[in-house]
């Protein structure tokens, strides 16, 4: 499917760190899968991400692009997630809940791996 928009972070560069931490880049990975496979639009999740960054900025003046604004990214595929009928606001708790139990209980260095909740 192609896409309105262009994604971000595309522009392979050596020298530049473009995520901060691991969970940013996963987390960018997962909508970039996920608006690929057609459960929305790129343009989509833009205006929703940036709703998120402006009830953001009532908050906080300046951004610092980190983990403020991968919180946002989070809160704004949560919600197209909820909006599009892909998952729903309970499981999406339930699974906070499971992956925090698993980086919890997983020893430094070793992968976390969350177990399957039998539903």
């Amino acid at each position: 499917m192609k896409s309105d928009y262009s994604l971000p972070f595309t522009n392979k560069n050596e020298d530049q760190v473009v995520f901060q931490n691991p969970w940013h880049s996963q987390l960018f990975a997962i909508t970039v899968q996920l608006s690929e496979k057609g459960n929305f639009s790129w343009k989509e999740f833009v205006k929703v991400f940036g709703e998120a960054l402006k009830k953001q900025r009532l908050h906080t003046k300046n951004l610092d692009g980190n983990n403020d604004y991968f919180s946002c990214w989070l809160n704004a595929l949560e919600e197209i997630l909820i909006e599009k009928k892909i998952s729903n606001q309970n499981t999406l708790i339930l699974l906070k809940e499971d992956w925090t139990q698993a980086y919890l209980s997983t020893p430094h260095g070793k992968p976390v791996n969350i177990k399957n909740r039998s539903v």
